[in-house]
């Protein structure tokens, strides 16, 4: 397992996936708490198979973080999903996008070495799913 806190005014993306490169992390778990200072989430609509971006351009706090770290088309790609509190306790969430600005923020990432977790396109959804591995 891997804690630590993440660099502020980084983006939230690059950040877990630069530490997952660094500490060679392929496949695993990953987790976040903290405080953005701006958020850009996505939400999948099933019908246009797209992402619909959901921009929150003020401070929010993460109520929650949770997600996966696998390989796509040969790369470490994060997979997070966020729970966000504005400060009258309304809560956004969604598909962790580019532009989650850090004002401060700590990680957990735990590896699971063995598993070798990759994703592949999935006609049916339109998403790039974890591939199985039994």
């Amino acid at each position: 397992m891997i804690i630590g806190k993440l660099r502020h005014n980084e983006d939230l993306l690059d950040e877990l996936t630069r530490i997952a490169k660094e500490k060679d992390i392929k496949e695993g778990a990953v987790f976040v708490i903290g405080a953005l200072k701006s958020a850009k989430l996505g939400y999948y609509d099933q019908t246009s198979k797209k992402y619909k971006e959901i921009n929150l351009p003020y401070p929010q706090e993460i109520v929650s973080g949770i997600g996966n770290v696998s390989v796509k088309s040969g790369e470490v790609f994060i997979h997070l999903h966020l729970s966000l509190s504005d400060s009258d306790g309304n809560l956004k969430g969604g598909h962790l996008l580019r532009g989650c600005k850090i004002f401060a923020c700590e990680y957990i990432l735990i590896p699971s070495k063995g598993l070798k977790l990759s994703r592949e396109y999935d006609e049916q959804t339109g998403l790039f799913l974890l591939k199985d591995i039994l």
